[in-house]
């Protein structure tokens, strides 16, 4: 499963997303819940080493449900939203935001194929 606010990656995967109307931080917010309910992350949330309070897509690829909440994830979640917090929203012309969407789409490829 990919939660994520970028539409390249619904378009892309269609039947593997969870799509979210929103920013960033309400990404990692809804991981945040499913990492609650027993998901564990397959993609590290600062993957692509693009600071996170800038971006403003970002897909993350979680995987089925276990029985315990894993906490080092829960911890990497949560520290994820603590630097999206920190930032402050940037606009960014469309021509850039369709680099940030592609860059955002490439990084979940690989790891979700294999879980596919």
């Amino acid at each position: 499963m990919v939660v994520t606010n970028n539409k390249k990656v619904l378009e892309t995967y269609p039947n593997q997303v969870e799509f979210i109307d929103g920013s960033v931080l309400d990404v990692f917010l809804r991981c945040e819940q499913l990492l609650n309910e027993g998901y564990d992350l397959v993609t590290h949330p600062l993957s692509g080493n693009l600071q996170v309070s800038k971006t403003p897509f970002k897909s993350v690829v979680l995987e089925g449900t276990n029985e315990n909440v894993q906490p080092r994830s829960l911890e990497l979640i949560r520290l994820c939203i603590e630097k999206v917090k920190e930032g402050q929203p940037i606009s960014y012309p469309d021509a850039v935001l369709e680099d940030y969407a592609f860059m955002d789409l490439e990084l979940i490829k690989e790891p979700l194929e294999e879980l596919l």
